[in-house]
């Protein structure tokens, strides 16, 4: 038994890295709509001066802003942990450039998931600039 556990907290461990895999390349694509579909529909949204709360106001403010090639966000270092179908990770986001400045920004997601219905959404997405914040985040 102790092995299924394992594998399930593995399986979940990769599901979670996976889906910010999926968030990442949906915001280099300029899929708005995409990366709001990663929210539960209760999830928030928060970086800097934005904060928007439930995967309808989340995919429309995304539509909006996400454009193709405006930056491309790298994700690193992830720290999860796992209780149940509620967890949390912490990982790195740099993006090289943002509308085509150089260099681009940095910073810490914090997130809290849920898994519903076999599948991890984000419940609520903070990002914490670390330096070199745009002007209009």
């Amino acid at each position: 038994m102790p092995v299924l556990a394992d594998l399930k907290h593995l399986a979940d461990r990769e599901a979670i890295r996976e889906l910010t895999a999926r968030y990442a390349r949906f915001v280099a694509h300029g899929d708005g709509r995409g990366v709001g579909s990663l929210y539960s529909e209760d999830g928030r949204f928060a970086a800097g001066i934005h904060d928007y709360r439930g995967r309808a106001a989340i995919q429309e403010f995304l539509a909006g802003v996400t454009k193709p090639l405006k930056n491309i966000p790298l994700v690193t270092d992830h720290v999860i942990e796992i209780d149940g179908d509620e967890a949390t990770c912490a990982c790195i986001m740099y993006t090289p450039w943002y509308r085509d400045v150089q260099p681009g920004f940095c910073g810490e997601y914090n997130d809290k998931l849920r898994k519903v219905d076999g599948e991890w959404y984000f419940v609520e997405r903070s990002f914490e600039f670390f330096k070199g914040k745009p002007d209009d985040s």
